[in-house]
């Protein structure tokens, strides 16, 4: 009898040892084949980033088009990536893919692989497709003879009820062309994450996601996250991200903390990092948002929870992609908004300061946002999210004035007056810098230059209340057009 087909199978080798591969041969029946048993490679941090590995997601054009080339008649026309807006509880495949391929994983595999020429784009035809095509539906109910977490059942229904349910398949495809992988279980920061009820090991661990071995190295795949996401309201938005696609795991373990029951060296391993870190520190560490992490955005308050009297500073840091503005909104436990006692400034280039100063004690919760340089979409992409708790005040607080884009734009620093209401018929002293104006103005007031990056003068208020007060500027490339911008606008009591 000749071999007919081929098959690998991995197992784990438990003393972490390189240990020799076995060869043999099977039979079923009519059937046979060369059987293959070989030793799972051991877990290490991979050698490399994820950038150098996947410089760019283009390099996957050929296969991502493959995977969405054909349409079923009906389906509606996906747009691009970068112009995909939030779809709210959408349930429908993304993209169609030929008749009969999507029957089980074998078929899907059959498809899935045909233009790829390495692990690492099977591994992304994998995602993609997952990603594009299984919709999420915690209360989806399927036949009493279907399994809800088994792959076939999945790829026939087109929806996972759990994160489970996304793992398990990504295994079933890596594995039917023996692509080591592993499914993990452990704790994510998702929306419903309070860090005021931390993590303990108590906890039941309810998410689930792939590290996969490609090229000599192991990365981390999570195709639930990667499909969408639930916000605080527990509504399912579904919006491709390519972020969780072979995840580097000191960005991962930010989010994502493996443990596995009564295993708690392998939980350590599994972390993929040369020094892994403690449930406690999982849990006093803010949780970032994927867009934080891929843009390096890096924050001087590491901390989910800050305490603090009178007023904080948190400085914001750019590392990798240029952000032209941050915005900071503020509100009070019970959804009040507080938005008058945040203000955002812009120092440097790469450097944001944002100054809270509550108007009485309390908790407070803080979310920033941000927009790289050239982005045009109306969506400003969440970066992180405080809970802040205020112990004192100072008795003169007083709201800020409102800052337009502008003024981050020009990395403007209004120095008087750091309040928004102003007195009618008062006089006022204006002091304003910033390194890219060419003037300054309160309404059609020109402010005096007292050095290169500082203008000042004394403006008499209006005389009505209710009125506003708004300082513009002027760059020296607007200035033959005399096209000034608004900064700053100040209420008249």
């Amino acid at each position: 009898m000749g071999c007919c087909s081929s098959v690998d199978v991995y197992v784990s080798n438990t003393k972490g040892e390189d240990s020799e591969n076995i060869s043999g041969c099977f039979c079923s029946g009519f059937t046979g084949g060369k059987l293959t048993r070989k030793i799972t490679p051991k877990t290490a941090p991979p050698k490399e980033k994820k950038k150098i590995v996947v410089p760019s997601p283009y390099m996957f054009m050929h296969v991502d088009d493959h995977v969405r080339k054909m349409k079923q008649p009906g389906m509606p026309v996906v747009p691009e990536e970068s112009e995909m807006s939030e779809v709210v509880n959408e349930c429908e495949p993304k993209y169609a893919f030929p008749p009969d391929v999507a029957k089980n994983v074998k078929s899907l595999v059959a498809y899935l692989t045909a233009p790829c020429k390495s692990d690492i784009e099977k591994v992304r035809a994998f995602y993609y497709w997952i990603c594009h095509n299984i919709g999420f539906d915690r209360s989806y109910q399927y036949p009493k003879r279907d399994s809800p977490n088994d792959p076939n059942t999945v790829i026939r229904h087109g929806i996972a009820a759990s994160s489970e349910g996304y793992a398990n398949l990504f295994s079933a495809l890596c594995r039917s062309v023996s692509i080591p992988v592993k499914k993990l279980k452990g704790y994510v920061k998702d929306a419903r994450f309070d860090p005021e009820e931390p993590f303990t090991q108590l906890d039941e661990p309810e998410h689930s996601w792939n590290a996969v071995y490609v090229g000599h190295d192991w990365r981390f795949v999570d195709c639930a996250w990667g499909a969408g996401f639930e916000d605080e309201d527990g509504i399912y938005h579904r919006r491709y991200e390519e972020f969780w696609f072979m995840t580097d795991p000191e960005n991962f373990i930010n989010d994502h903390f493996p443990y596995l029951r009564n295993d708690p060296m392998s939980s350590e391993m599994w972390q993929l990092l040369k020094r892994p870190v403690t449930l406690n520190e999982y849990n006093r560490t803010v949780k970032v948002e994927a867009v934080t992490k891929d843009w390096g955005v890096e924050f001087s308050h590491r901390e989910p929870i800050i305490v603090f009297r009178k007023e904080l500073h948190i400085i914001v840091k750019t590392t990798i992609v240029p952000i032209m503005q941050i915005t900071a909104t503020l509100d009070t436990s019970d959804k009040v908004n507080m938005d008058a006692y945040v203000a955002t400034f812009r120092d440097s280039e790469d450097h944001y300061k944002i100054l809270v100063r509550p108007p009485s004690p309390g908790v407070y919760i803080l979310k920033l946002a941000g927009k790289r340089e050239g982005d045009t979409a109306p969506r400003v992409p969440g970066l992180v999210k405080y809970i802040l708790k205020c112990t004192d005040i100072n008795n003169l607080v007083k709201n800020f004035p409102f800052s337009y884009t502008a003024a981050q734009t020009y990395q403007v620093c209004i120095l008087e007056p750091t309040y928004r209401d102003l007195e009618p018929n008062a006089p006022v002293k204006f002091r304003i810098a910033s390194p890219f104006l060419g003037d300054v103005f309160v309404e059609d007031l020109v402010l005096e230059k007292v050095d290169d990056y500082t203008w000042e003068g004394e403006i008499l208020t209006p005389k009505k209340s209710g009125q506003f007060l708004v300082i513009y500027g002027l760059s020296p490339e607007m200035s033959e057009h005399r096209r000034k911008q608004p900064l700053y606008k100040f209420n008249i009591l």
